[in-house]
């Protein structure tokens, strides 16, 4: 299967995935409501930190010793299972002696049943991880896909039939039955759990780990603050919203999967490096049209998608969509900072966001409320590719066509002030006029490549 292909069936495969939660927002916001839903936000924000811990980067330590030569590949797999192992009881046992301390720390103080649930879904998703791994590097998108898919939709299938009458209960029962189904059709890829390689398994885990870790202070740890110091209602609103720019940041996804694997290598020539910035350049400026549809059309579909009590998500869905399409630029912009081999740059990079929104959320939410969290998010997020540009720049300067971004830039602003103090059919012309400054270049350079084409044809 060529690689085109097989980014195509990995690109389908998240989105599909994500959508098929999204598709069950107008029944599970009723069903739940604003401070159940808002709960519930909580349990996901906790299974998104835990995961980190739980599964040590083990799925990126796969990868980095895979093609190692010095290592074979099915010890690498069976010693990365066994880590895992002694990491799920190791915090299983921990988290279940004190249950009682996390559910009174944890705001909402959500039930001890979806609690439970919680921590034995995680150990079964990091289990699943050492298969899911193994098929992509056996290049095997087709059953990775199957096993996407099937926790996916046997998970949507399972809440319709326990939310209704079990609520929160009920959504984080489904997701273990559904993860567990996913488990027994990954069963044939398991290897043998053995404890090869621990040293290093451990030791590069550890930093991808602290590196996870210090991404999720800068975004996800804010949810926590909102429910208790704001309330579960403003949380609920919250979430709905950066689910719905989260998802449409997926769209830039399998561009990602494409590029990221190959980029380094345009880096031994001129021509190499020129056409490196000009790539960057240009997928930071698909996540600007991104963001432009979000902005123009997403607020008008929330109204009509939601309960009126979640109305609200449609107000700061353009705030978060903005800081997501500056989180993405930051993914494309920093090839200097990751060239190098310690990482350094990163880390310290991500430090500096770390302690900025973590200032942010205890020093400015508790006072000015949500809309100065909103806006201090977008905020560091900027920072953050300010942060990634010029250092990357200093350790390798790539020409990049700067003033096509900035054009770019320049309509996401006039579409935000478009938003709350102009009109639909504004937005919709300045979303358009976008579209053309995006997608001008390319197509002078193809009108150009024509005329030369037709010229040779001539002579």
């Amino acid at each position: 299967m060529n690689a085109p292909l097989t980014v195509l069936i990995y690109g389908i495969a998240l989105i599909t995935s994500k959508l098929v939660g999204l598709l069950l927002q107008p029944w599970v916001t009723q069903w739940l409501g604003t401070t159940e839903y808002g709960r519930l936000d909580v349990l996901i924000t906790l299974i998104t930190c835990l995961s980190l811990i739980v599964t040590f980067g083990i799925p990126d330590a796969i990868c980095r010793f895979a093609h190692d030569s010095t290592i074979k590949r099915d010890e690498l797999l069976s010693g990365a299972l066994g880590l895992l192992l002694l990491i799920c009881c190791g915090c299983s046992l921990l988290f279940m002696t004190n249950i009682a301390t996390i559910q009174h720390w944890l705001p909402g103080s959500p039930p001890l049943l979806s609690l439970y649930c919680l921590m034995a879904n995680l150990c079964l998703n990091a289990l699943c991880t050492v298969p899911l791994t193994k098929l992509r590097l056996t290049h095997q998108p087709k059953q990775f896909v199957t096993a996407l898919l099937l926790f996916s939709f046997s998970q949507a299938i399972l809440i319709v039939f326990l939310a209704p009458r079990y609520g929160i209960n009920g959504i984080m029962a489904a997701g273990l039955i559904s993860q567990f189904i996913q488990l027994i059709y990954l069963s044939p890829h398991l290897p043998h759990p053995k404890l090869y390689h621990l040293k290093r398994l451990i030791r590069y885990g550890r930093a991808i780990t602290l590196a996870g870790l210090l991404a999720f202070m800068t975004l996800g740890i804010e949810r926590w603050a909102i429910a208790d110091m704001l309330s579960l209602a403003e949380l609920a609103t919250y979430a709905i919203a950066m689910q719905w720019a989260m998802a449409a940041s997926l769209l830039l996804e399998p561009f990602g999967l494409w590029w990221f694997p190959k980029r380094f290598s345009f880096i031994n020539s001129s021509t190499g490096i020129t056409h490196a910035a000009l790539i960057s350049i240009s997928a930071c400026q698909l996540s600007t049209l991104i963001a432009a549809g979000v902005i123009t059309i997403g607020p008008v579909f929330l109204t009509y998608w939601l309960p009126n009590d979640f109305h609200a998500s449609a107000d700061i869905l353009p705030i978060l969509a903005t800081m997501m399409m500056f989180k993405q630029a930051s993914t494309y912009l920093n090839m200097g900072c990751y060239q190098q081999e310690d990482g350094r740059s990163v880390l310290l990079i991500n430090v500096i966001s770390a302690i900025v929104a973590v200032t942010i959320i205890f020093l400015i939410l508790p006072i000015w409320g949500l809309s100065a969290l909103l806006i201090g998010g977008v905020s560091t997020q900027w920072l953050r590719l300010a942060l990634f540009y010029t250092w990357s720049q200093r350790l390798l300067p790539l020409p990049y066509p700067k003033m096509r971004l900035l054009i770019s830039y320049l309509f996401i602003a006039l579409l935000l002030i478009a938003h709350y103090w102009g009109s639909f059919s504004i937005k919709c012309l300045i979303a358009l006029m976008l579209m053309s400054s995006v997608l001008w270049p390319w197509r002078m350079a193809l009108w150009q490549q024509t005329q030369v084409m037709r010229r040779s044809w001539l002579s």
